[in-house]
């Protein structure tokens, strides 16, 4: 069986990452593939043959899409790991390790660790940290954080293709990562080079001078200036898979070719996946990649996004600022006014009392007898004519007995009371209201004449 042949070994410390939909064993069958042949299509051939594949492409890191883990854990999980990778599995948000999704495969030979890990509902991502060649200040190897994201986009809906793709990006540049940034996203994002998808990739570069950030370019399209047939099926071939890369901090040193000859492309063109020798309906990509130093450009990109950002920080802390010495502001002017409306209300306090003190000292002078002279004044004519009293003024208070020979009275009243006669006239009771006439007009009764109406009015 005929074979690719293995990526190159790049002149400088590099990775090669190869891509491939190996087909979930639930969605392969006669009915979706009719064209295929019934035995190449059975799990326990396949398997064998994505197992040669993986091992054959002596990848650093190995995407793969379309991982059904109820099949792939334990014997093949094992078998992976002694081609010395490490697998890492897609995960949901609630329901743990998804049950067809991604997988990325990475030696352990290549990489320290995983630093973080990214996961959605179509895309999972890995930050692998390698140690590189020894850095000359400090004789210790430097570190470099590769990113590796694993993508399979929606096959039915151009929308939601879109969504993800975005969903990728804003969860990957939650990371803090930049222009400097070794980003590698592959996968199957089930869409032609004319779509979309790949004209959002293509846009995130015509985008860079506005504000830098992750800028991509696809493997294939730098190496070959084109765009390689990807999938198979008897009466359509196309590209659906792609390796994009952030041109501005990684090179392409080689890329994986996708068939061993034209031979093999012009029969797989012709008789569609999966195949014999094949066993999916995507053909495996694959690239060499090099770290590259970020050009003078891209570095006063750099410069510029960082401080610009500096600059925003400075502007929120004064704004933050400004805001705290006015609500001081506010807070104090407010003290003082609260203190103003205090002092108001204390000196209306003060002079309230003194008016009771004095009402309080009227009172007790009218009650012992000392009701101050009824002033005169001669009229024009000559008469004397007495001041007119306003109500409620002493002038206009009288003193009543309250000896009475009526028995509820008298259990009331036993003592002289102070009542005003003018204020009683708007009263409706006419006993009331002459009582009242006749302290109005005859003063002088008021110490010896008994009015039982006002005292009812009063004591009631």
């Amino acid at each position: 069986m005929a074979s690719a042949r293995p990526l190159q070994a790049p002149p400088h410390p590099g990775i090669t990452v190869v891509s491939w939909n190996v087909l979930a064993p639930r969605w392969c069958s006669k009915e979706r593939f009719p064209h295929s042949d019934v035995s190449c299509m059975e799990w326990n051939y396949r398997k064998e043959r994505i197992l040669e594949k993986v091992q054959q492409c002596q990848a650093d890191v190995v995407c793969l899409q379309e991982v059904e883990v109820k099949v792939w854990e334990g014997e093949l999980e094992a078998k992976v790991e002694s081609m010395g990778y490490k697998m890492v599995k897609q995960q949901e948000k609630k329901k743990g390790i998804k049950a067809v999704g991604n997988a990325i495969l990475y030696k352990t030979a290549t990489f320290n660790g995983v630093e973080f890990e990214v996961h959605r509902s179509r895309v999972m991502a890995l930050g692998l940290m390698r140690s590189s060649s020894k850095s000359p200040t400090t004789d210790q190897d430097a570190k470099e954080l590769w990113v590796i994201a694993c993508a399979h986009l929606d096959a039915t809906k151009p929308k939601h293709r879109l969504s993800q793709l975005k969903s990728m990006f804003k969860h990957l540049e939650k990371q803090k990562l930049d222009c400097t940034s070794r980003v590698v996203v592959c996968g199957d994002f089930n869409a032609e080079p004319h779509s979309d998808v790949a004209k959002t990739m293509r846009n995130r570069e015509e985008r860079a001078n506005e504000s830098p950030g992750l800028v991509f370019e696809s493997a294939y399209s730098a190496h070959w200036k084109k765009e390689p047939m990807t999938y198979s099926v008897k009466g359509w071939n196309g590209t659906l898979d792609y390796l994009w890369y952030t041109h501005s901090s990684i090179g392409v040193t080689d890329v994986r070719p996708v068939f061993d000859s034209s031979l093999q492309a012009d029969t797989i063109k012709r008789q569609g996946l999966p195949s014999a020798d094949i066993p999916s309906d995507h053909m495996p990509i694959g690239a060499t990649f090099i770290p590259v130093e970020p050009s003078e450009e891209i570095k006063l990109l750099i410069k510029a996004k960082a401080d610009a950002k500096e600059a925003r920080s400075r502007a929120k802390a004064k704004a933050k600022s400004v805001s705290c010495e006015r609500k001081r502001q506010r807070c104090t002017k407010g003290g003082i006014i609260a203190d103003e409306r205090k002092a108001s209300s204390k000196s209306a306090r003060k002079r309230q009392l003194k008016l009771e003190r004095l009402q309080k000292n009227r009172n007790e002078k009218l009650v012992k007898g000392n009701e101050p002279a009824r002033k005169t004044r001669k009229s024009k004519g000559g008469t004397a004519k007495s001041n007119k009293t306003r109500p409620g003024s002493c002038e206009s208070w009288v003193m009543v007995n309250g000896k009475s020979s009526d028995d509820d009275l008298e259990a009331r009243t036993n003592e002289w009371v102070i009542i005003d006669a003018t204020s009683t006239m708007d009263v409706d009771d006419d006993d009331l209201k002459a009582e009242a006439e006749v302290l109005k007009t005859k003063p002088q009764y008021a110490n010896s004449v008994l009015f039982p109406a006002l005292f009812r009015y009063l004591t009631y």
